[in-house]
């Protein structure tokens, strides 16, 4: 299969900062990492303040504040060329002015919320099939993705899994994502939550694929789907079962403690990088050389 010419930004998301912790203000103020300089990666990659963003809160069950939240985050940097997609079915997802927009976009930012809700909304729509044809002819496309947007990213998505402080078999399930990133599974809030065990099992149960753990304020840009640079504040965990010589999660009941040998793990920050092919951990001073 041939590369995708455009780049993924997955982000980890972010804490609510300030008064009300609630479930609500949350994720309203979620929008809080672009102060960590995430913000300015997304535009690098684009083209500058002047690109034409499409925002989809189609995960969020407040899409209307969602949308106005990140026209402001947006907004403070100078960009005016914003606009906000409301839908909330795969009907009105499809409506020929929403694949005019996708058409004429330089980018499009999934925001958080649910993950399952998203992938529902847009699986096997006009509109996701414009998205990936975007994503994979056009070099200049930009997809990005916080905390939910970025879960719903790979071809196979975390749909539940409880972060628990062991790894027990069945805590997690799994879904059909948006398959733009076939070699990997993503997840976010990665450390704040306690995510290694679930991201863990999903790929015990899935073997082949690289786990990708975001943490907040903190993300990727993947070109050609593979090739991996961290951004933002915080740390990405990489973690790989290729080497795994023993375990004994495919003989256990559910809900039994499993137990794993030879796990591999790498921790990513500013300057460093992955490569999902080739299993690879990079630099900025290897990468130059290469």
């Amino acid at each position: 299969m041939t590369a995708p010419k455009g780049k993924l930004i997955p982000i980890g998301g972010g804490e609510a900062k300030g008064p009300g912790t609630d479930a609500t203000s949350s994720e309203l103020h979620q929008t809080n990492f672009f102060e960590s300089g995430i913000l300015e990666e997304f535009l690098a990659e684009v083209k500058g303040t002047g690109s034409r963003i499409e925002i989809i809160p189609a995960a969020s069950e407040l899409p209307n504040e969602m949308g106005r939240e990140y026209l402001d985050a947006f907004g403070r940097l100078g960009c005016k060329n914003l606009h906000v997609m409301h839908f909330e079915s795969p009907e009105e997802a499809d409506r020929d002015e929403n694949i005019r927009r996708i058409e004429k976009a330089d980018a499009v930012l999934f925001t958080g919320g649910d993950q399952t809700k998203l992938i529902e909304t847009l699986q096997d729509t006009r509109l996701l099939q414009c998205i990936h044809d975007r994503y994979h002819n056009d070099r200049y496309f930009v997809i990005a993705g916080t905390s939910a947007g970025a879960a719903a990213m790979p071809k196979l998505a975390i749909k539940e899994g409880k972060s628990a402080e062991s790894l027990i078999k069945g805590l997690v399930e799994t879904e059909k994502g948006l398959s733009l990133l076939p070699s990997a599974v993503i997840d976010t809030h990665f450390m704040q939550r306690g995510r290694l065990p679930r991201l863990t099992e999903a790929l015990l149960r899935n073997p082949g694929l690289v786990g990708i753990g975001l943490c907040i304020d903190t993300g990727v840009v993947i070109t050609g789907g593979n090739k991996l640079k961290a951004i933002g504040s915080g740390g990405v965990f990489i973690v790989e079962l290729d080497e795994v010589n023993e375990t004994n999660y495919h003989e256990i009941p559910e809900l039994e403690p499993v137990y794993v040998n030879n796990l591999r793990i790498h921790i990513l920050a500013n300057g460093a990088g992955y490569q999902i092919r080739e299993r690879l951990f990079t630099t900025e001073t290897v990468q130059e050389k290469r």
